[in-house]
């Protein structure tokens, strides 16, 4: 018996960095959101927070930031989509009451 793989004819392989221009990446809506919507910019920071720590439970405090710098390089959306669910995080968790809900959301 043989065996063989066959593939569309569009088929094209690709390597992982590549891949964030076909599948990843935020869209201009989305950091248009992430500044202007508090409550989105805070809740997409802190479930990315949760999915990296559940990702990495061992080093999330020690490679988290180095994480979030690389997809901040992805490219301008991802820098400003980054950087407005960060500013929206900050802001809410300063304020003290936001500190506790954050907390369980992103250590539960």
């Amino acid at each position: 018996m043989e065996m063989t793989m066959r593939l569309p004819a569009n088929y094209n392989v690709m390597c992982a960095d590549e891949m964030t221009y076909t599948e990843g990446g935020a869209t201009a809506i989305e950091a248009l959101c992430a500044w202007v919507i508090p409550f989105y910019g805070w809740f997409q920071g802190t479930m990315a927070i949760r999915s990296y720590r559940k990702a990495n439970p061992k080093t999330w405090l020690e490679t988290g930031l180095d994480a979030f710098s690389q997809d901040m390089n992805k490219g301008t959306m991802n820098l400003l989509y980054d950087l407005g669910c960060a500013a929206q995080f900050i802001s809410v968790c300063a304020t003290g009451v936001g500190l506790i809900p954050t907390a369980l959301l992103v250590l539960l």
